[in-house]
């Protein structure tokens, strides 16, 4: 989760109750943290990763889907 507000940090919560991985960008390396930091003070992501590991990830993750 990325982004410069706090309205999609509420929506993990539906995305790890349905058994979904909730991915966080780091908040230290983000250009506005305020959506990450949100996320990480509601919830316990599954990884914290920088932007470049986060799309890292989804590549490795569809891979392995396929």
């Amino acid at each position: 989760m990325t982004g410069a507000n706090r309205d999609g940090a509420s929506g993990l919560a539906q995305v790890k109750y349905r058994g979904g991985m909730a991915i966080v960008q780091d908040p230290d390396e983000a250009q506005v943290a305020t959506m990450p930091q949100a996320a990480l003070d509601m919830h316990q992501p599954d990884p914290i990763l920088p932007l470049r590991g986060i799309g890292r990830l989804l590549v490795e993750l569809e891979r392995i889907a396929c």
